[in-house]
């Protein structure tokens, strides 16, 4: 027993520390997504320790568990958020529906029941299935389905009018579904984001290449910015933090614990954040929750903002 405990403690120890490498290395960026896994075993080595009195085994889970629960730190006591003058309520939903998802109708159905002003939908292909989904959503009238413009699976659907939608690339990396969304009096530039899965080496460069433009594009924006979806990277990677690096760039969930949002198919212990929301510019952040997953691997995220005025 205090062999085995020693053992397991040991291995959640430098899994917890090559985490910390995923800036250089593939390992370390797919460590990182266990983040609160490693933390919660570590907890319980900790209580069971404790209780054989196993001192140095101690030592090493409570080292382990304060590297784990630090990083955490913002997830839960993030920044107050900064009210504006005159400003627009607005809700965004985003949701990745899941390819093989075909419960159309209540996807429809929960989507009208959230009263959303503008969702972002990820894995809505092919181009048929999302004018499908578009047609049983008549208060989500304004359309933009990226897959016509080489970006899978993305659609946008708006109460307001959407103003040159297309896909914006920065050097060749294709960034997001990009749009900005006229709410009459004041408008703001909405980001429909869905990266590469980082399964592979390759394609984790790839993400990390699309998080790095999504940065860029922040970093530009002149009035007010949303960028939602299924972003494919936890909030503890230090390629998403590099992000909240740009300056002005504030994640909407922070402050308001880990809203886990993959994958609706395990315990909601073992959950992951990788459906994110960022904000830059005129926009104040009101509450951000997790939705239902209507047979999706993903459960929606809802986002309450307020568009301040020109």
């Amino acid at each position: 027993m205090v062999g085995i405990l020693a053992r397991v403690t040991g291995a959640l120890f430098i899994a917890t520390l090559i985490s910390f490498t995923g800036r250089w290395l593939w390992a370390g960026e797919m460590l990182v997504n266990f983040r609160t896994h490693f933390a919660l075993a570590l907890a319980l080595a900790l209580i069971v320790s404790l209780a054989l009195r196993r001192w140095r085994v101690t030592g090493f889970a409570v080292a382990g568990l304060a590297l784990n629960a630090w990083p955490m730190y913002g997830a839960f006591f993030g920044p107050a958020p900064q009210p504006l003058a005159d400003a627009r309520p607005v809700r965004v939903a985003a949701f990745n529906v899941h390819v093989t998802n075909e419960n159309l109708a209540d996807i429809a159905a929960y989507l009208d029941a959230l009263a959303v002003d503008v969702v972002v939908l990820a894995e809505l292909t092919p181009t048929e299935r999302a004018e499908q989904l578009a047609k049983l959503l008549p208060k989500l009238p304004h359309h933009y389905l990226a897959e016509n413009d080489g970006l899978w699976g993305v659609a946008i659907l708006s109460r307001w009018p959407l103003v040159a939608p297309q896909v914006a690339t920065r050097d060749g990396v294709r960034v997001a579904a990009r749009a900005d969304v006229d709410l009459g009096d004041r408008t703001f530039r909405l980001y429909g984001v869905h990266f590469i899965w980082p399964v592979m080496p390759e394609t984790a460069r790839a993400r990390n290449a699309q998080l790095q433009a999504l940065g860029r594009e922040l970093a530009e924006c002149t009035h007010a910015c949303v960028a939602v979806g299924d972003f494919n990277v936890t909030p503890w990677s230090s390629h998403f933090r590099d992000v909240l690096q740009t300056p002005g760039v504030r994640d909407c969930a922070a402050g308001r614990g880990l809203l886990t949002t993959w994958s609706s198919r395990l315990p909601a212990v073992l959950r992951i954040r990788i459906d994110q929301c960022l904000v830059t510019g005129a926009v104040s952040v009101g509450d951000v929750r997790v939705g239902e997953s209507v047979g999706s691997d993903h459960f929606a995220t809802i986002n309450d903002l307020s568009i301040g005025a020109r």
